[in-house]
């Protein structure tokens, strides 16, 4: 099956190359938000006009903005408010988790699109958690990795349901083995971090051993990842009782009670993104 999977990957290469599978585009706000906020001299203002040109966003990100965990009981009544409230880093952050979220919402696959999602978020949120205990780890940026470690999976659906013969036993075999591959090619398309598309390529070696004692990114969404959906049973269970490399660097015995309370703060804004 691995060799198989591997002509097919291929395949998909030389299929991207000729227009023949066409990879998605993020909306065109967060690629300009994102630009504005590599310039150093980027400002509150530019921030809100370019934002305000897509009003679903801007009014979720009010939503969010709004939350328990944000807001502290004070009322934000304009996007400008919002901005200055969150800060540039997580406007940053939540612009493109939202046009992900746009984007993911596009797959033909109702029903398993609806798991995706929740599951993305719930490890961007536990990937959030996790890197918050660490002082030489971003955040906001392992929060994006936790919702986009599995993108892949979604022009590889598209790609292996347009391929009817392909059984459905063959297309979640492929789909296991191949969505880190195209997620690396899609995060490469959408000219994201190397850091985003190294997380997508290695979070399924999950016995990886990373240099040095405390925790990258990789180790981060990887321990995320088991954590949501733990190792007792499913595609995981292999792993059950085995001293996995990630886990013991990001799970720190002393502070599991903080971590806890700090991933149900941090899905509650993320529900914000998603619940109208």
């Amino acid at each position: 099956m691995k060799e198989r999977a591997l002509q097919l990957l291929k395949q998909i290469e030389h299929d991207i190359a000729a227009n023949r599978m066409i990879l998605p585009s993020l909306p065109e706000v967060a690629v300009r938000v994102r630009q504005l906020l590599g310039n150093a001299d980027c400002s509150i203002t530019a921030l809100e006009q370019q934002i305000s040109k897509d009003a679903a966003m801007a009014a979720r990100l009010l939503k969010v903005a709004n939350s328990s965990i944000m807001s502290r009981g004070n009322k934000v009544s304009s996007l400008h408010h919002a901005i200055v409230n969150l800060g540039f880093s997580l406007v940053g952050s939540l612009v493109t988790q939202m046009a992900i979220l746009q984007t993911m919402s596009k797959s033909r696959d109702v029903g398993r699109l609806e798991g995706f999602v929740a599951s993305s978020l719930r490890i961007s949120s536990l990937s959030h958690s996790i890197a918050d205990q660490f002082d030489h780890l971003d955040p906001e940026l392992a929060s994006l990795g936790g919702l986009l470690h599995d993108i892949g999976k979604l022009p590889l659906r598209e790609y292996l349901y347009s391929n009817p013969e392909f059984s459905m036993d063959e297309r979640l075999q492929f789909e296991l083995i191949l969505h880190p591959y195209v997620g690396a090619i899609l995060l490469k398309h959408w000219s994201m971090p190397d850091v985003l598309i190294q997380i997508a390529f290695y979070h399924e070696r999950i016995m990886r051993d990373s240099p040095g004692q405390l925790p990258d990114y990789i180790d981060v969404v990887l321990a995320a990842n088991l954590m949501h959906y733990g190792t007792d049973q499913g595609r995981y269970r292999a792993f059950r009782n085995q001293p996995i490399p990630a886990l013991q660097k990001c799970l720190r015995t002393d502070r599991l009670a903080e971590l806890e309370g700090s991933i149900e703060d941090r899905m509650e804004m993320a529900l914000a993104l998603i619940e109208n």
